[in-house]
């Protein structure tokens, strides 16, 4: 009896925990560059690499100074729908990419859904906030600094 009433308290508790973070506010593409360069990225605006119907937007955040060590991809889509599109697409490709030890998180709640894998070798993320989305593709060396970068801009 004791159990249950624990079960149900924390139960009770985690959906008030959650409920008050039950949407996010995307950032915009000026938000991201500010903070990618202050981070000590190099932004590049590749929204003419895109087909005009595809994106609003979309930056490339690199780090690396003699040569690319990894980018971050920030995106902004027209609909939110195309979004959550391009963030099933994605994550169905990093999915595939599991290896025999591996680490994955998933969240979806509200209007935020971000899906992280981390294999031995490589750091993939998809991060969604309404109609943006950030993509990574990264070795694991970078996986603490990619993390501490999303969680400021709050991806």
């Amino acid at each position: 009896m004791k159990k249950a009433t624990f079960l149900i308290t924390a139960g009770i508790i985690m959906v008030m925990l959650v409920g008050c973070q039950m949407s996010r506010t995307p950032i915009d593409s000026d938000t991201f560059k500010t903070e990618a360069e202050a981070a000590g990225y190099t932004v590049q605006n590749a929204v003419d690499q895109q087909s005009e119907e595809a994106v609003i937007d979309y930056l490339i955040a690199i780090k690396g100074e003699e040569s690319i060590d990894y980018q971050i991809e920030f995106a902004i889509v027209p609909t939110v729908e195309q979004a959550k599109s391009t963030y099933q697409e994605n994550r169905s490709t990093f999915e595939a990419q599991k290896e025999s030890a591996f680490a994955e998180t998933s969240v979806a709640i509200g209007n935020y859904s971000s899906y992280k894998l981390s294999t031995g070798k490589r750091y993939y993320v998809i991060s969604r906030i309404e109609n943006t989305f950030i993509y990574i593709d990264a070795s694991s060396e970078y996986k603490d600094e990619i993390a501490t970068f999303l969680k400021n801009i709050g991806y």
